[in-house]
């Protein structure tokens, strides 16, 4: 079976799809990765043939402009999807609009790169992201199945994506032409399924016609350290923070540098992942800081016994794999959901934005430390996971429906 994978134009959202990618590999089915350039390298690097599509447009910059121009403008960012259900109808509807039209844009861009491969490579089955506005054409194109892949709890329905549920007659005017232009229908749905790496206790809503998968930690390729191979002399706090925050919110929406210090207070080794071009804008550190770049969480996590992090659903699921008590400071809807689903299975702190002080961060992660309750409800959460079927038994499944 060849079997096409379509992540949206960002490494940790690509990341989630790896171990299923590979399950289909292993079990001798000829995988692809259909990937925009900000995403190309993450596809080579796991080790997945890419095939670069749509590169005339870099979606995490349009997505970076829409926010400049609601700043520009007076606006507020929403933080969480409450705030959003709280905007009047026609603010609702325009913010909608702008945060969908970088994807549209997307989709236009991938669309005819994507086409020129179906006509030396048609694949059986489509996985894709549900962002990834162009793939229910490329399916349609194809005569492939189609199914979701989620990267973590499924947002509200209030921004439901244009073929995965939403009405047509509220499809952008453009990713309906775009349709037109290759001849294929616009409807509602086209998925015939939707893999989903997120725990019942975590999801935030019924996923329909949802295969349970269990979420295997992949955040990049990377060598382990030599101090991950002897144990931690006190007990290790991991921090990491996503580049995706700098990249769409700006330079100043990173609390890192005065929540590391405040962190060094604590009787722990606080270890500090980073990206390497990072690295000089954190200026001096204290010594019992240990700042480390380009180790992927899923090597990190399991000699931690605290995770703080941005709320990234790749965070919080790596570090929930592991059985680790997090504190999570939410800057995007989405990372709010994420936090609030974690506090809600007992496993972690939500601590927003405008509440997330460095004293406050402080007194979250030492409250970890001296509290078992934490620890027992991130051990159950990891049971969970463990218990999801395999990537090797969703492929199983999937392969059966063909």
């Amino acid at each position: 079976m060849r079997v096409l994978f379509l992540p949206m134009a960002w490494p940790s959202h690509y990341y989630p799809m790896v171990p299923l990618a590979w399950a289909f590999r292993g079990a001798g089915h000829d995988v692809r990765v259909a990937a925009q350039s900000t995403a190309v390298e993450a596809v080579t690097a796991s080790g997945l043939p890419a095939v670069p599509v749509g590169g005339s447009y870099d979606l995490m910059a349009g997505l970076a402009q829409v926010n400049e121009a609601v700043r520009r403008q007076g606006g507020q960012l929403p933080s969480s999807f409450q705030a959003l259900r709280e905007l009047p109808p026609a603010e609702l509807r325009r913010f909608i609009e702008l945060r969908t039209a970088p994807h549209v844009h997307a989709a236009e861009a991938m669309a005819d790169d994507l086409a020129a491969l179906l006509r030396v490579w048609r694949p059986d089955l489509v996985v894709a992201d549900p962002m990834v506005l162009v793939a229910p054409l490329v399916a349609e194109l194809a005569g492939a199945r189609l199914v979701r892949h989620l990267w973590g709890p499924q947002v509200p329905s209030l921004l439901g994506s244009p073929g995965a549920g939403a009405p047509v007659d509220q499809w952008p005017e453009d990713l309906r032409k775009l349709f037109d232009r290759f001849g294929a229908e616009v409807r509602e749905e086209y998925s015939s399924g939707t893999v989903d790496p997120t725990p019942d206790s975590l999801q935030s809503q019924t996923v329909p016609l949802r295969q349970a998968s269990r979420y295997v930690p992949y955040n990049g390729p990377g060598e382990v350290p030599d101090w991950l191979l002897h144990p931690a002399e006190r007990p290790r706090v991991g921090m990491s923070w996503t580049t995706a925050n700098r990249v769409q919110l700006g330079a100043d929406s990173s609390p890192v540098r005065d929540t590391v210090r405040a962190l060094s207070a604590l009787d722990a080794e606080i270890v500090l992942t980073v990206r390497a071009a990072d690295r000089p804008g954190l200026g001096e550190l204290p010594e019992r800081v240990r700042v480390v770049a380009e180790v992927p969480l899923q090597l990190l996590m399991p000699s931690c016994v605290v995770a703080v992090h941005h709320g990234g659903a790749g965070s919080m699921l790596t570090a929930a794999c592991f059985g680790v008590p997090q504190v999570i400071v939410p800057q995007a809807p989405d990372q709010m959901l994420n936090a609030e689903r974690l506090a809600a299975a007992g496993a972690g702190v939500t601590l927003p934005a405008e509440a997330a002080a460095p004293e406050a961060v402080l007194a979250a992660v030492d409250g970890m430390l001296t509290e078992d309750r934490w620890a027992a409800g991130a051990a159950r959460l990891a049971d969970e996971i463990a218990g999801q079927p395999a990537p090797a038994q969703v492929v199983a499944e999937l392969s059966a429906e063909r």
